[in-house]
């Protein structure tokens, strides 16, 4: 590209005529004229050029540069000779957002617009929004006429590279970097709903709460921000309210991103500092909200030199941070800078202040990669941890089962051993009287219910104190063996046969009527008279058992088992009165005696 004086007539021109046509693409960058406070028709420009009414400048550039003051208002006018292979095809022309609202003529022709042109704030109306516009060229030499205003913003004039080329190659470029960039906003959005919701089931994350919505907020300014996606689409927002969208929404991102890194480092941040900087922000938003642009973008610039000390402090933070062995240090240090650097950049981007391209989206971008690879790392590792804990968990549960198992097994075996110890009698070791209670009263109760015979022997030695006297207790407590082990041998398996005290037992036998019993009763103290065991004192010179016998029957009026129990006692008092060694029956009532 060149810039030259035309032979026939003074204005400007910017030369491609000896560009490759097959792939025509460049910038309009170069000298045009400047009418200064002037909206002029294409067919004006010539006549204002020859009276001397212009002056070049290079665009792009800002009116400031221009003429030191960013609201004002002109015309820009420029010849632009195309590769003669391209007259009659189409081409096209791709505008940037430009602060300024413009309208754009390709020879007598608008082909691109943007908000309403005045001379005045009250004609003027901003749009910021990017444009393609086409036409086709009927000469190789086009003239480009360019009307434009700012009196809403603090920029203004032609700040950004239009540029021109056959129209499939620009708009696919155009496309392409729109799709790109919104493929980058669309990830990072979708992180953020991924975040909140992680956040919201498990409800305990707070660190991906905020992560989140600081993903959310990035992706909801980049759409409000350059090159202002939002204007393409069917939204109807004005460009007060989107430029306003743009600045709240950069605000939030900050203070979220401030709170994410209070959030990994609250030893290290001071409460006074993040309280501070979260007034200062909040005053921004607010301010946004109630102020014009020119208000709240001014206000901005001055938020500029506090928030590099903003930065400053969060690098000694992490620095911090980094001596006392944190694990996130690292990635803290490389996406802070590069969302810092990209913030910084945009900021003075915005501002005009260096000629740079956008950074933040990229920037953010990278940092939330990383962030979302250190976080998944985090989580894997907590995820394996507990898996492992799990599996250790389930090894000591089957461990604990089996040992539970083993020791209730063991326990039982121990209460029934227990049980069956606290239900026999430790001299002789056949059953005592608390289990001849319980048996017994079982048993009655059974046999009223099934109208079953129930029978009960009472038994004791005979003049066993006087063998205690003669022999001692240890002989007397062997005689006792002896004469249970005698008697036992005697009884059938449904019986229950107890120790009732001291030289007394009872035999109770389920089912049996009351002449069985008798008979049992009789070979019960037939063995131990014809054992022959010795007893000194009596007159037989032998130990024998006194019996006493009753039974409950059909016809029986026992009303409880301690009746059966006192009938049979009284029996075997009876069999001693009448000279022991004998068995002795209740009779029933009415019943007529027989050979019992």
């Amino acid at each position: 590209m060149k810039s030259a004086q035309a032979e026939d007539h003074p204005l400007a021109l910017i030369d491609f005529s000896g560009s490759d046509a097959a792939e025509f693409y460049t910038s309009l960058d170069g000298e045009w004229f400047y009418f200064e406070e002037q909206l002029l028709q294409p067919t004006e420009v010539y006549s204002f050029i020859l009276r001397d009414y212009a002056r070049t400048v290079q665009l792009p550039s800002s009116f400031k540069e221009q003429g030191g003051i960013s609201n004002t208002y002109g015309t820009y006018a420029t010849r632009v000779k195309i590769p003669r292979a391209l007259v009659g095809r189409t081409l096209a022309i791709h505008i940037p957002h430009q602060y300024s609202a413009y309208k754009l003529y390709a020879d007598l022709i608008e082909i691109a617009s943007n908000g309403r042109v005045g001379s005045s704030a009250e004609e003027h109306e901003s749009e910021l929004s990017p444009k393609l516009g086409y036409f086709v060229p009927r000469t190789d030499e086009l003239l480009l006429t360019i009307q434009i205003s700012n009196f809403e913003h603090q920029r203004g004039g032609f700040e950004h590279s239009i540029f021109i080329g056959e129209a499939s190659e620009v708009a696919q470029k155009f496309n392409t970097s729109i799709i790109w960039m919104l493929f980058v906003v669309g990830c990072i959005f979708i992180m953020g709903m991924f975040m909140i919701l992680f956040a919201w089931f498990r409800r305990q994350e707070k660190l991906f709460l905020i992560f989140g919505l600081f993903c959310i907020c990035f992706a909801i300014r980049a759409f409000f921000a350059d090159p202002f996606f939002y204007s393409l689409t069917l939204l109807q927002v004005s460009y007060l309210w989107g430029t306003r969208l743009e600045y709240l929404f950069t605000h939030a991102t900050v203070l979220l991103l401030v709170f994410l890194v209070y959030e990994w480092y609250k030893q290290q941040f001071s409460k006074q500092v993040l309280k501070l900087i979260t007034f200062s922000i909040t005053a921004a938003i607010v301010t946004t909200l109630i102020t014009k642009p020119i208000v709240f973008q001014r206000m901005a610039e001055y938020l500029f030199c506090f928030a590099v000390l903003g930065f400053v402090y969060l690098v000694y933070v992490i620095y911090r941070g980094y001596r006392e062995q944190h694990i996130r240090n690292f990635a803290n240090i490389v996406g802070l800078t590069l969302v810092s650097i990209g913030l910084f950049n945009d900021f003075m981007l915005a501002h005009g202040w260096i000629k740079s391209v956008s950074l933040s989206l990229l920037a953010v971008g990278l940092y939330v990669v990383i962030q979302v690879f250190m976080m998944s790392k985090s989580y894997a590792d907590k995820v394996l941890e507990t898996e492992q804990l799990n599996q250790s968990l389930t090894t000591l549960n089957a461990t604990l089962d089996d040992q539970v198992n083993r020791r209730t097994k063991e326990l039982r075996s121990a209460n029934e051993q227990l049980e069956h110890l606290a239900s026999k009698d430790a001299l002789t070791g056949i059953y005592n009287r608390h289990r001849f209670n319980a048996f017994m009263q079982k048993a009655f109760q059974q046999a009223k219910e099934n109208c079953t015979p129930l029978s009960l022997i009472m038994l004791d030695l005979d003049e066993f104190k006087k063998y205690n006297d003669n022999y001692g207790h240890i002989q007397g407590d062997a005689l006792l063996k002896q004469v249970v082990k005698l008697i036992g041998e005697q009884l059938p398996e449904n019986s229950l046969f107890a120790r009732f005290g001291g030289e007394e037992f009872v035999v109770v036998l389920p089912a049996c009527p009351l002449a069985e019993a008798y008979q049992l009763a009789e070979q019960m103290r037939s063995a131990v008279e014809f054992a022959r065991l010795p007893h000194a004192k009596r007159e037989l010179g032998y130990a024998t058992i006194s019996i006493g016998v009753a039974a409950l029957e059909h016809k029986s009026l026992y009303r409880s088992e301690i009746e059966l129990m006192d009938a049979a006692d009284q029996q075997l008092y009876r069999s001693k009165r009448e000279g022991r060694n004998r068995t002795s029956v209740a009779r029933l009532k009415q019943e007529q005696p027989s050979l019992l």
